[in-house]
Order: structure tokens, then C-alpha cells, then sequence
């Protein structure tokens, strides 16, 4: 089976994601300039542009260890690079006020974090895209759950 391949056009400063193991998920991507982050979220450029095969999609998320070692959230979540888009791949992060560490149960009071240029920062995934086609109805079928959520099938 033939390995789809994602086109990747380097900017000035930036580096090619690479994967660090044989069995890795996901590309580490490097930040292409330094950037302060604070409370408000602001967008880290990955130092590259791709073009997904046809009929897939990229995800930017955050490297397990950033989440873990550092006060950086990405208030998005997940970025989603569509196939089409042809502009700078880039990570959104924040360092959230009065973020607590449960590990230690102590209140962090970082009020900013510096990305160097370089860092490895985010991470790609890329994902197959399914179609759809969205129909409005009057009904929907009926389960045992019902409309409860938000914990309502335990912790």
C-alpha cells in the first residue's frame, strides 16, 4: 500500500516536521520565531505551508510534554488545516490566568511564556477526510441516553 504524501513548502527560518520514532502519530512541528505569550491567545507561526493529499486534512495539536511542562493551552484545542488552505501552518497557545497544577495542587502565577525560534511546539496529524451529506429531519431516533450529557453517564 502507497503512502500518501503531504507536500510541504519551508518558509524562510523554518524547519521540515519530523517525527522522532519509528511508531510516532504525529510530525513535531518547530516554531519559526520567538513569540511572548500571554493571557490573550496569539498564533505561532510553524514555518511551513502544505498541501494534503486529495481527500485529507492536517491537525495541529499540542506535544504531550507542552501540556505537562509548560503553562501553554491552545484554546482551540485542535487547529484544522483544510486541504485547501495555502497559507502558513500555525499553533494557537495561551498561558490562561490562575492556571492550577493538579499534579502538585499548587496555583501556578506564570503570566507568560517565551517560545524561541526553533522549539518544538505542535504537533501534525494527518487525518483521511469522510463526506457527508447533512439532512434536516423533524425526529431524531430515541436511546436509552436520551439528552443527558456532561458526565451524566458517570465519571
Amino acid at each position: 500500500m502507497e503512502k500518501p504524501i503531504v507536500k510541504i513548502k519551508l518558509l524562510p527560518g523554518g524547519k521540515m516536521p519530523e517525527k522522532k520514532s519509528s511508531g510516532a502519530a504525529a510530525w513535531d512541528c518547530f516554531a519559526r520565531e520567538d513569540v511572548i505569550v500571554r493571557e490573550a491567545p496569539v498564533l505561532v507561526g510553524l514555518g511551513f505551508m502544505a498541501e494534503p493529499p486529495e481527500g485529507y486534512y492536517l491537525e495541529i495539536v499540542p506535544r504531550s510534554s507542552t501540556g505537562l511542562k509548560t503553562p501553554l493551552r491552545q484554546p482551540n484545542s485542535v487547529g484544522i488545516i483544510d486541504a485547501d488552505y495555502r497559507g502558513e501552518v500555525k499553533a494557537m497557545y495561551e498561558v490562561p490566568v490562575g492556571l492550577r497544577d493538579f499534579s502538585i495542587g499548587v496555583q501556578i502565577s506564570v503570566r507568560e511564556f517565551v517560545i524561541q525560534s526553533g522549539d518544538r511546539i505542535a504537533q501534525m496529524v494527518l487525518r483521511k477526510m469522510e463526506e457527508a451529506d447533512l439532512v434536516q429531519v423533524d425526529e431524531l431516533s430515541e436511546t436509552e441516553r436520551g439528552a443527558k450529557g456532561f458526565g451524566s453517564t458517570g465519571k
